[in-house]
């Protein structure tokens, strides 16, 4: 497994940071969304990507890719681990989506490049970040179900209540968005689930996948 340089890995999370588009940079209301997300089996890294139509959330392309494992888990530093399996599976579907959903942190993120960022300015598409967990900062009431995420003086994302009785989500900038777009796509998407509907049928895959590699016990992405 290689080494992660963590200087040299930090300064290119604050060079880029700098080409992170605050902007809505696609025509709305989007036609197709992706969901992505990536989950291990060992030293195999399993990215997948779902298409889905944005109006009714009806699944048109699914792509399933493995590769192996070179960067160790970091925290604050994932992104160098999961772009290389977020960015196969996303060139592997029919389809170029309008909008990706990536199950990670965008600009909420200590130096506003998170994992959504890193695969929203590499690929150069629209990209919101979606999390179950808080990384950096802390939560700011503005309304009864959402709430700003305030690092440092600086608004880089929003907590929102998608359902009653469950934990919030985390919202966030990836790339060529802004916030408030990225809250009101990620509130369409959702259906009858905590998770707007790309990242929740991509992590059901993943999981599904991952499950059937350790129960056949293969070594893949070799």
């Amino acid at each position: 497994m290689a080494r992660l340089l963590i200087p040299k890995a930090r300064e290119i999370q604050q060079r880029f940071a700098s080409r992170v588009k605050e902007e809505d940079d696609f025509t709305l209301p989007p036609q197709l969304v992706c969901g992505l997300d990536v989950s291990y089996v060992g030293e195999t890294a399993i990215g997948v990507a779902v298409l889905l139509r944005y109006k009714d959330m009806k699944k048109i392309d699914q792509a399933v890719v493995s590769c192996r494992v070179v960067i160790p888990y970091i925290p604050t530093y994932l992104s160098f681990r999961e772009y290389p399996p977020l960015s196969l599976a996303f060139s592997s579907l029919k389809r170029a989506p309008d909008v990706c959903f990536v199950d990670a942190h965008g600009r909420s993120h200590p130096r506003r490049f998170g994992a959504a960022c890193h695969f929203g300015v590499l690929r150069n598409v629209p990209t919101i970040g979606i999390a179950k967990r808080i990384l950096c900062g802390k939560t700011q009431s503005s309304s009864q179900l959402s709430s700003s995420i305030i690092h440092k003086g600086e608004v880089v994302g929003a907590e929102i209540t998608t359902k009653t009785r469950t934990n919030p989500i985390f919202v966030s900038v990836g790339h060529r968005i802004t916030l408030e777009t990225a809250i009101n796509l990620t509130r369409h998407c959702i259906t009858n689930y905590r998770l707007p509907e790309p990242t929740r049928q991509a992590h059901q895959l993943a999981t599904e996948y991952r499950r059937e590699l350790k129960s056949k016990d293969v070594e893949v992405g070799s």
